[in-house]
């Protein structure tokens, strides 16, 4: 091998591996560390992102949980170019999907119940109308509870012109329900959360039962009327105190249209392990589901779905191991595709590369011999008839054709000698 063949290589190696580093770094290799936009310290949805926190721990990925304003601050951090913040938690019926044409839903993980509680002193609420001419908090505007509340007041004909509105989150509006500067409020969590048990048990405070719920709910579709039984939130203290209604819309995990599948593949899993069991308002694997979004779901949470679960890669394997080997099948099962039925044609086209190579001389060599016939020039045949028989003796000394087609050669320096001989062109 000359030297310029090994530069040249040694020069296509280092090409290989040099994009076979930049794949696997820019490509195959997924994350290590992600962002989820929760909600504010305290609620449902931060202690909720704080537990898939730790879930992605356990499979080696570090994850940074961002205390926001609510669910529509979520939406405006996932959403944000600069940022980024692979996930986030919204309410359903908070935001437009035209708005944020760069988002995608993993579906919905929990019922977000529309909690109405008034003061005591009021009398007895029989639905929403009674709140007309009261003060009522909605919440702050990022919150998803402040959009939904606002949709609910206004089919049933309240607003800013008849009622007084509040733009203050659910613990300001407790301490302004004790203090009597406000009539009720609006707050949204599943029932479980700790600020609904103390709503319930607060003896000056009453809960609304929604004998409208249905009516509501065939209006806007977006919401769900559930069943609340007697003492589901408290059995100590037999909270609620009867049956009731509950209004609710579903919160759902929303993500980037870029983030890595294996990401995404991770997060649902841990939405399946977190969520499928029961709670007092969903049956045992209600959720996750793919039902009740308002933005396109991704095409690797469909698949998760369709497919009831993690690929099989990523059931055996670790997180980063089962991306790798998942995308780098990606890249090799097309290229099989390619090269191996080329590989198969390949030793045919090798032949009729190097016989077309033999051939060009046979056709020379009968050129030379028709000029013999026809008496030509002697001495310049016996020139030419020199020069082919030292280009096919080169080729054989420099091995430019492989071994298993060299029998050519000498087969056809046979016939060059045998053309001489009968010729007389020693």
């Amino acid at each position: 091998m000359t030297k310029k063949q090994i530069f040249l290589y040694l020069s296509g190696l280092a090409i290989l591996v040099a994009i076979a580093v930049a794949v696997v770094k820019l490509f195959l290799l997924p994350p290590s560390s992600i962002d989820i936009a929760a909600g504010p310290k305290g609620s449902y949805l931060y202690e909720t992102a704080q537990i898939y926190a730790q879930e992605f721990e356990k499979s080696g990925v570090k994850v940074t949980v961002l205390e926001t304003n609510g669910t529509l601050d979520n939406l405006s951090h996932v959403d944000h170019p600069d940022k980024l913040i692979e996930f986030g938690f919204l309410e359903g019926g908070a935001a437009d999907r035209k708005d944020y044409p760069s988002l995608e839903s993993l579906g919905s993980i929990a019922y977000a119940p529309i909690w109405v509680f008034y003061r005591s002193q009021l009398g007895d609420v029989f639905d929403v109308n009674g709140l007309k001419g009261k003060r009522i908090a909605i919440g702050y505007p990022a919150q998803g509870i402040h959009t939904n509340s606002l949709d609910i007041l206004n089919a049933v004909g309240i607003n800013a012109k008849n009622t007084q509105l509040i733009d203050i989150g659910s613990d300001d509006a407790l301490k302004k329900l004790h203090t009597k500067e406000i009539d009720a409020l609006f707050y949204s969590a599943p029932a479980e959360d700790r600020l609904v048990k103390t709503l319930f048990n607060d003896p000056t405070l009453k809960p609304l039962k929604w004998p409208d719920a249905e009516g509501i709910a065939r209006n806007l579709r977006e919401y769900h009327v559930l069943n609340l039984p007697f003492g589901a939130i408290d059995l100590a203290n037999s909270k609620p105190a009867t049956d009731m209604k509950v209004l609710a819309t579903t919160i759902t995990v929303i993500t980037k249209k870029d983030t890595h599948s294996a990401l995404i593949y991770l997060m649902m899993g841990v939405m399946d392990d977190i969520h499928e069991k029961p709670s007092i308002l969903n049956a045992e694997n209600e959720f996750p589901s793919d039902k009740d979004v308002d933005f396109p779901m991704s095409d690797d949470a469909e698949d998760y779905y369709k497919n009831g679960g993690k690929p099989f890669l990523q059931r055996y394997l670790p997180y980063w191991a089962a991306s790798f080997l998942g995308k780098l099948l990606l890249i090799l099962v097309p290229l099989l595709a390619i090269f191996y039925p080329l590989s198969q044609a390949y030793p045919a086209l090798q032949q009729w590369y190097y016989t077309n190579k033999v051939n060009r001389f046979y056709d020379q060599l009968v050129k030379l011999e028709k000029r013999l016939d026809h008496h030509a020039d002697l001495d310049r045949i016996k020139y030419d008839i020199q020069i082919l028989r030292a280009e096919i003796e080169l080729l054989i000394k420099l091995e430019k054709i492989p071994s298993m087609y060299t029998n050519l050669l000498y087969d056809l320096r046979g016939h060059v000698s045998q053309v001489i001989e009968q010729h007389g062109l020693q």
